[in-house]
């Protein structure tokens, strides 16, 4: 028999801070949530793999963004981990969640070092720094597993200091680390809000040769509230697109499509 070559997995994964489902501008305190908007971009877009930042999770009094997302968009796979309260409602937490078409594995939260900075919001509130942080997973495509990481890193800007700031060089150190530490492992996706841009500021480590490429590089269009949001992809994976769409929220809609090379993509007698 000749060989075959089986064909490498493909993904579509999509990033999205969605900023407690409220449309319009951010930091819109006590504004009603529009989650059925939020629900008729994915399924238009039908990503597989949808990773989103400042979710609502309403601790158990009612169903969370994340899970009503994952109902009406139909993802039977949904992670969800609380990072801290909510600066747009007072009866909720924000949340970084992973909603899947593929089995997700375990999942790890690791949260930032916190330091406890206050400052002023846009609306001359008093603010006091959230928690943020990143999870860490594993999703199974059936022939092969990808590494994904999502994260949420801190608006220093309202806090009148800079990412780039060397009491930081903590945060982005240990975020380095696990980025690494991922794609060791096999081919690796990291979905962020960075809250800083340009990314070679703070994680120019991970974008050398062999490690990972940057999806929407500073060269790409400008598009209404794109900024500051990433898709990194392990350079073993091959982009075949990348799109950023603007929507009715504050950040927008950005989604790749991957070819995964992976063991499965071996040749076989």
């Amino acid at each position: 028999m000749g060989d075959i070559v089986e064909p490498a997995p493909l993904i579509k994964l999509a990033t999205w801070n969605i900023g407690g489902g409220i449309l319009g501008a951010s930091h819109q305190r006590g504004g009603i949530p529009s989650p059925d908007y939020y629900a008729s971009v994915l399924r238009q877009h039908a990503p597989d793999v949808v990773c989103l930042q400042e979710a609502h999770d309403y601790l158990g009094r009612c169903e969370s963004q994340p899970r009503y997302l994952a109902r009406r968009a139909g993802y039977p796979h949904v992670v969800s981990f609380p990072t801290s309260v909510s600066h747009l409602a007072g009866d909720a937490n924000l949340t970084l969640a992973v909603l899947s078409r593929f089995p997700i594995g375990d999942v790890v939260y690791r949260q930032f070092p916190n330091p406890g900075l206050t400052g002023t919001g846009p609306d001359g509130e008093a603010w006091s720094l959230a928690d943020k942080g990143y999870v860490v997973t594993k999703v199974d495509l059936g022939g092969c597993q990808i590494g994904l990481i999502n994260g949420h890193c801190f608006p220093l800007r309202y806090f009148g200091a800079r990412a780039t700031d060397p009491r930081f060089v903590g945060v982005w150190d240990m975020l380095t680390r696990d980025m690494l530490t991922l794609k060791e492992s096999g081919p690796a996706v990291v979905a962020i809000d960075l809250n800083h841009d340009p990314i070679e500021d703070v994680l120019n480590e991970v974008l050398r040769r062999d490690r990972y490429v940057n999806a929407f590089p500073n060269t790409a269009p400008a598009i209404k509230g794109a900024k500051r949001d990433y898709i990194l992809y392990e350079q073993r994976m091959r982009l075949l697109s990348a799109t950023a769409t603007a929507t009715e929220s504050d950040h927008a809609y950005r989604q790749v499509y991957l070819s995964v090379e992976s063991s499965s993509s071996q040749i076989h007698n």
